[in-house]
Parts: C-alpha cells; structure tokens; sequence
C-alpha cells in the first residue's frame, strides 16, 4: 500500500492524532488533470548562496528594496546601500544601539528609517545620502509605511499614530489620529489595499484615506478588528494580505491573516500548542518572500529558536531550521528577506551576510540542511496487530551534487538524525535515514541508513526490511545530502494478525 503526504506540519496535541513533521520540506499540490501518481509532493525550500559580507560583521536588523530598486541594509547600528554587484557603502549610522529590527519604507524620493525609538532616519534615494531626522513633528515609530503619498507611523507606547505631509518626509503635529475602538497602546501599523491596519495590543482597527485637511485618513465605521498583535515586528505583508501574530482579550498566540477589512486565522491547533510552550513571543520576527508561485509567510520566535512558515498557496506549514557545525538545531539564518536585482535575497541576522535563497542550492552556505518528514499514523482499523515487512521511500533519487561541500568546516553532516544525534561525516552515495515509532510517535529507535543512489542511478529506491511488529507504527524519514531531492511518501508491506476471539 501507497502512504501518501497530503499536508505539510501536523504534530497534534496528542500524538495519538497527528505526529506529522515536515522540517525543511514544503507541499506542493499536483494538478489532478495531470493523473500525478499523488496528490502531493514535497520539495526541499531554497537553500542559502552567499553573495557578499558588509565590512564588519554584525548583527542583521533590516534587509530593504526601494521603490527605485535599490536595496538597503542594517547591520548593528550602520545603514548600508547594497549595490548591484553587492558591494557595500555605508551610508551612516542610527543613533541609538539596539539588536530588534530596524524598518524601512519610501515614497519614491525618499525612505524613512525607524528602529522602535524616538529618532528616525532620511535616505536620499538619488543621492544615496542619509541624514538623522530633525523634524519636531517626528518621534519615531516601530514601524513605517506608505499609503497615497503618506507615510504612516505609530507613536510608540501611545494610541497614537501620525503620517507625514503627502510626498513629503515633512511631519505636522495636526496629522494625527487616534485608536478609539479599544483603550490599548498601538503596537504597529501596516498598510494593505489602500488602508491602514491599526494593530493594537489587544484590539485593531482600520482607517481609509479620507482626503480630509489636518489628516487626511478616517476611520471605517462600523468595523472593529478581534485581535491584537502580540509581536510588532512578526507583522508583514505581501499581495493583498498581511500577516501578524495575535492576542486579544480572551487569549493569544494565533496567527492571523488580513485581507479585504477581515481578519482570518491560518494558524492550526497544533501550531497553537506549539507556541504557548514558548517562554517569549513578543520578539518574532515576520517576513514573506514569493518563489515558484508559492506565497510564503516566515515568522521567526528568535528566543524560542524556532521558525515556522505558512505557504499561501496550499495553506499548509512547515518549519524551517540551519544546522550549526556542532550538528545543532537553530530558526532560520534569514528572518529579513527582500527581491533585488532579479533574487530572493536574505540577511544573516548573526553575520550581516547577504545571501540568496537559491531553489538549486541544498545546502546553506555549504552547511548541510536536514530535511526531515514524519508520516500519518499506520495502523490496521480493527487495531489488529501489524507486522512490517517492507518500506520503500518514493523519493527523486540520482540527482547531481548541488553544491560542493565546504572542507573547513570539516563536513560536519548530519544524516538525518534528530536533535541530539549530533553530527555525522557525508559518504558516498549519498543516504537517507528511517527511524520508526512503535509507541504512536512518542518515542523513535535508531535511524538505519539506505543508499539515495549515486549520480545517474533514478531508479534506486531506499528500502528498509523487517520494521517490527506492533498496533500503532509511525515513520520518520530524514536526509542531508547536497542534490535534488523530492518526497512522494512511501510505500508499505503489512502482514494483519486478527485479534484472538
């Protein structure tokens, strides 16, 4: 029989529902006109090609493309424009030092920088010049956007938030407005389909461009927004929706998506559960970036250590990691992410390095990436006991090397094993691991390597023999090498004992 993956990340709150992993794998739905052999494939996501390094490492805080294509970067305090042959200028410093990320918005002659604090910035994009903000009128915001010519800010720690004069980075102290629906500090602002999303900390609303003299934006009557936002910063947006971390009143720690005046949750329970085992959440981060029609939402816990990311085109999710060279799990390297010069780019938030997300590059920078999928429950109806005799993992085998492994590092590879199994040195052909549950997914023995096939060999098909006997099995499957790989699922061979009458 045929275990087909339908869905990306499913570890439910009790393993004996889902115990579905999917670390570095996203799904991608097969067209049905097509008669695809399943209905779902899972891909490797885009692995990390370095491009160029800022002129002293740093920490990452803001990656930026302007309106005129230029792009901006900030590392530790320095604002840098990146050119296109990534070379790094300086263009100065924020005033005040800090680690929590800096934002960047333009309205096509100039681009505002905010860092959460009273002080702002003014890039020239002609001139590629920044200058500190001098205005009265401006005290800073945690975030920055554009809409109609305006740049909208919240006050920070206020109800308040302010925009600038149309076309201008000039601010007047009568262009404010303030939160009403419910008495809670605005925690950040963002602008979609012609309207400004007010996230408060609790409660939300939404304002219009009004056209009015003092401030031109109203609020839409009538219209009150259920949730809050529990992190500024995991706020971000792409297309026609934006995306946040919530909490309201009753609870927190779901995420929502806007679009069209209506917030939706797109978090799943699982996910849910996941996130209330986490100490802190009011520091992650939110980015999104497009790549092979798939829309993704990345939303990074930098305490927790963990990243997620929601995929718009088939609504499922997934986690994304990088292996240090200890053989250790860690979130993404590239919670800031910004289209360039024709490239999905990212910035090392421990470096400043810029890399690009590469879809031919399984690696990240040269470091191995281990892509891990657990699959559904497999157990017999009548809870008969089961015998597994065979299984063969459908996966895109004899594919080229990618990348050439980098031997300074020492090859740290991990084979596919878990957290904790530590690093591991690469062989050739390149090999997949299978660890197997007995117990519902709540424990796992030790993984037992196949051979992937070596270069050319498309028709090698990774096969484990005599898995066990038992009621309820589930299976882990996990791999490292640097080539092109794809998931199906697997096939099985059981044998059904009956139960005793």
């Amino acid at each position: 029989m045929r275990i087909p993956l339908t869905s990306g990340a499913y570890s439910a709150a009790s393993l004996i529902a889902n115990a579905q992993r999917s670390l570095n794998l996203y799904p991608e739905a097969n067209p049905q006109e097509t008669s695809p052999p399943v209905p779902v494939t899972h891909y490797p996501r885009p692995g990390l090609t370095p491009l160029s390094t800022p002129p002293a490492q740093g920490r990452g805080r803001c990656l930026y493309t302007a309106t005129n294509g230029d792009l901006y970067a900030v590392v530790d305090q320095q604002v840098f424009y990146i050119d296109p042959d990534f070379i790094w200028h300086s263009l100065g410093f924020l005033l005040t030092p800090d680690t929590n990320p800096v934002i960047i918005s333009d309205n096509g002659t100039n681009a505002l920088v905010v860092d959460g604090d009273i002080s702002g910035n003014n890039i020239d994009l002609t001139a590629r010049t920044m200058t500190i903000m001098g205005d009265p009128n401006f005290v800073g915001g945690t975030r920055v956007d554009f809409i109609d010519s305006f740049l909208v800010l919240n006050k920070p720690g206020t109800k308040e938030w302010y925009s600038s004069l149309a076309n201008q980075i000039v601010f007047s102290g009568l262009s404010v407005g303030v939160k009403t629906a419910w008495p809670d500090p605005i925690q950040t602002v963002i602008t979609v389909e012609r309207a400004v999303w007010i996230l408060g900390k609790y409660k939300s609303e939404l304002w219009f461009n009004a056209g009015s003299v003092s401030f031109p934006f109203q609020i839409q009557p009538g219209l009150i927004i259920e949730h809050g936002c529990a992190a500024p910063y995991s706020a971000a947006k792409q297309d026609v929706n934006c995306y946040w971390l919530s909490q309201s009143p009753e609870g927190a720690r779901m995420v929502m998506k806007g679009t069209q005046n209506l917030a939706q949750r797109i978090s799943l329970h699982s996910i849910e559960a996941e996130f209330l085992t986490y100490k802190r959440v009011d520091d992650a981060i939110g980015s999104c970036f497009q790549m092979n029609g798939h829309a993704f939402y990345c939303i990074d816990f930098p305490t927790a250590d963990k990243t997620w990311v929601f995929d718009e085109a088939t609504k499922q999710w997934h986690e994304w990691d990088h292996t240090d060279v200890n053989g250790i799990s860690h979130r993404s390297l590239v919670p800031f992410k910004a289209y360039a010069y024709g490239r999905n780019l990212g910035l090392d938030w421990q470096t400043g390095a810029l890399y690009q997300l590469d879809p031919n590059n399984f690696t990240d920078n040269a470091m191995p990436i281990n892509y891990l999928r657990s699959l559904p429950h497999v157990e017999d109806d009548n809870s008969n006991r089961l015998t597994i005799w065979k299984f063969i993992s459908d996966t895109e085998v004899g594919t080229p090397p990618g990348t050439t492994i980098n031997p300074v590092v020492g090859s740290p590879w991990s084979l596919g094993f878990s957290a904790g199994f530590g690093p591991a040195t690469l062989t050739e052909p390149p090999l997949i691991s299978l660890r197997v549950s007995r117990d519902r997914g709540a424990s796992f023995g030790n993984a037992v390597m196949q051979p992937m096939g070596a270069q050319g060999l498309y028709r090698t098909r990774p096969t484990w023999y005599r898995l066990g006997y038992g009621v309820d099995f589930v299976f882990e499957l996990s791999w490292s090498s640097p080539m092109k790989t794809a998931l199906n699922g697997a096939f099985i061979e059981i044998e059904k004992h009956e139960a005793d009458q």
